[in-house]
């Protein structure tokens, strides 16, 4: 095989993995943004992580795919650095791009991990005040139903 196709192939892979990465980007936007809204969507939460799910592993494959054509014509490339000087800068590009765009995903994800570790504690003390609450409430009627038991509400002053 030329080894041109094996350079266009790892160019195709690149710029595939930044479409991945603008998909990823923009589910994890939208997960941020339903974290945000209230009431707070599980179930579109749940959906957006399914799909990112699907995307990594795409970029997964694509990494694979990547590395065992790179391995091939890296000794070609680093030989002939001027002849493929501009399929180099080219590949330089595009990873620079993939940089750029992993480095955004991370500060979003852990921006989105700090809102979720603040929802999750808020929705935890509503449930435990929730709980407190009707804990009181119950103890209180108990206690007054009891208070009441064997005491006579009339008295009669005839006798």
């Amino acid at each position: 095989m030329d080894n041109q196709i094996y350079i266009d192939v790892l160019k195709d892979s690149l710029i595939k993995k930044v479409m991945v990465l603008d998909k990823l980007l923009e589910k994890t936007l939208l997960q941020e943004k339903i974290i945000s809204t209230s009431p707070f969507s599980s179930d579109e939460f749940d959906q957006a992580y399914e799909d990112k799910e699907i995307l990594i592993l795409q970029l997964s494959e694509l990494d694979e795919g990547f590395e065992q054509i790179y391995d091939h014509v890296k000794e070609i490339l680093g030989n002939n650095k001027f002849e493929h000087k501009e399929d180099i800068i080219q590949l330089q590009n595009v990873i620079r791009q993939i940089t750029d765009k992993s480095t955004e995903l991370q500060s979003i994800e852990i921006r989105n991990k700090k809102k979720l570790d603040i929802l999750f504690t808020n929705r935890k003390k509503e449930i435990k005040d929730y709980k407190i609450n009707s804990q009181t409430a119950s103890s209180y009627y108990k206690n007054m139903t009891d208070q009441h038991q064997g005491q006579s509400y009339f008295y009669d002053k005839k006798k």
